[in-house]
């Protein structure tokens, strides 16, 4: 665990604000790496608006490569199971995303988008 302050949240909040605005600027482009890079952003953005929520929760961020006991902790703190599993789910994406040698597909990609969009939305809701 590592301590997290609502400032670090709210720079976190922005942070995924911008990662998620690069996905959707090339999530549609026609160069097959796309959605791959996509979906990096998403789940990168993801994990930053998580980081936010569990700021804003418990003070405390989960700070370990281990992304899956992040979305563990989320739950924990939040006792909110939707938001555990949006995260689980995204970060399902990241080797896909950031180490894989095949592309990910554009749907796959989208998907990865809506559920950094949803984590985005609570973490703004939270900090306001």
């Amino acid at each position: 665990m590592e301590t997290i302050t609502r400032a670090d949240a709210r720079t976190r909040l922005e942070t995924a604000k911008m990662y998620l605005t690069a996905a959707e600027l090339i999530v549609d482009e026609t160069v097959d790496e796309a959605s791959t890079v996509a979906n990096g952003n998403a789940v990168l953005a993801g994990i930053a608006a998580a980081d936010a929520i569990c700021a804003d929760a418990s003070g405390e961020r989960y700070r370990v490569p281990d992304h899956r006991a992040a979305a563990d902790h989320l739950e924990r703190v939040t006792g909110d199971k939707v938001l555990g599993r949006t995260l689980r789910e995204l970060v399902d994406l990241k080797d896909a995303g950031h180490y894989g040698v095949s592309n990910v597909s554009r749907t796959n990609a989208r998907k990865a988008l809506r559920r950094a969009s949803r984590l985005i939305a609570e973490a703004a809701a939270r900090l306001r």
